[in-house]
């Protein structure tokens, strides 16, 4: 990647934190600290019957809002850079929002009617005409093509203002067809998504995922100008291998027992973004955004 990235990316990231069934911000027991659990980010849409009205919506994997049972939680917490330097944690009323997903339950996508105070927070929208297509193809899109996420990391997320981990890879794979992945109750579910050689962890689910198209994304041709930057779609997890841990002479251990430890293979999923561009234009939002403008 020659040229560096846009710093307005990081802008349109929060991180999701958990919350009591009170409403109050959740503490782990043992360090006080509020437990972080994934990423979301802010996107906006036009209105259909106003070009001068937008509205805004929170974007993030569906399982990061999702009690192991599958509902919803009823409230959780996002962390907000302010206009004075220093981040807030906001209460978001989930249940009062409302969450719209895909009807189709392997879409791991949630939709969130939410925008910030831009008076009182810093903060950026992804535009939904950044959405790539469902036939990447024709924008120039392949195995092989850089991508990058922008994301939380749990282990430091800034002291005083929100600090976006950015980790880059490329294109592995566009399955033909549905492949098997693990639901949130550990079921397999089959579902659409893509694959990329990347590194993801606990806390990036729900990062935005960008195409990172350079100079040379045409073969053959050297392209002039500044890269393109297309939404690939929203961050799912990654695939695990449960591997056998070798046990030392003498360790404690007996013949018939064995252990195992869920390595990542380096591969992560994507929702696609034409899934989320699916909910986004949606019959509910788009009638709940003519009802908006009245």
């Amino acid at each position: 990647m020659a040229s560096p990235i846009p710093s307005e990316i990081k802008k349109a990231v929060t991180f999701i934190f958990l919350a009591e069934k009170d409403g109050t911000l959740k503490l782990h027991p043992q360090t006080k600290k509020p437990i972080p659990n994934g990423t979301g980010f802010l996107t906006c849409v036009p209105n259909e019957s106003n070009s001068n009205l937008a509205h805004g919506y929170l974007v993030t994997a569906k399982h990061v809002l999702q009690n192991p049972d599958g509902s919803f939680q009823e409230h959780v917490f996002l962390r907000l850079d302010k206009r004075d330097g220093k981040a807030d944690f906001v209460p978001l009323s989930v249940k009062q929002a409302g969450v719209c997903s895909s009807p189709d339950q392997t879409v791991d996508v949630a939709v969130i009617p939410f925008l910030p105070n831009p008076d009182i927070f810093d903060f950026k929208v992804v535009p939904s005409e950044m959405l790539a297509t469902k036939d990447v193809t024709k924008e120039g899109i392949n195995e092989g093509t850089d991508v990058f996420f922008t994301g939380l990391y749990p282990r430091y997320y800034g002291e005083q203002h929100n600090n976006a981990i950015v980790r880059f890879g490329k294109v592995a794979m566009f399955p033909d067809d549905r492949i098997q992945w693990a639901s949130l109750d550990g079921t397999s579910i089959m579902a659409e998504l893509y694959l990329l050689e990347t590194q993801s962890y606990g806390g990036n689910s729900g990062s935005p995922v960008y195409f990172y198209l350079g100079s040379d994304r045409t073969p053959g041709v050297l392209v002039l100008g500044t890269p393109a930057i297309r939404l690939a779609g929203v961050m799912s997890g990654f695939f695990g291998e449960a591997t056998p841990l070798q046990v030392l002479d003498g360790g404690p251990s007996s013949q018939n027992q064995s252990f195992y430890t869920n390595q990542n293979m380096g591969i992560a999923a994507v929702t696609p973004a034409y899934l989320l561009r699916d909910i986004l234009y949606s019959d509910v939002l788009r009638q709940m955004r003519v009802d908006q403008s009245k």
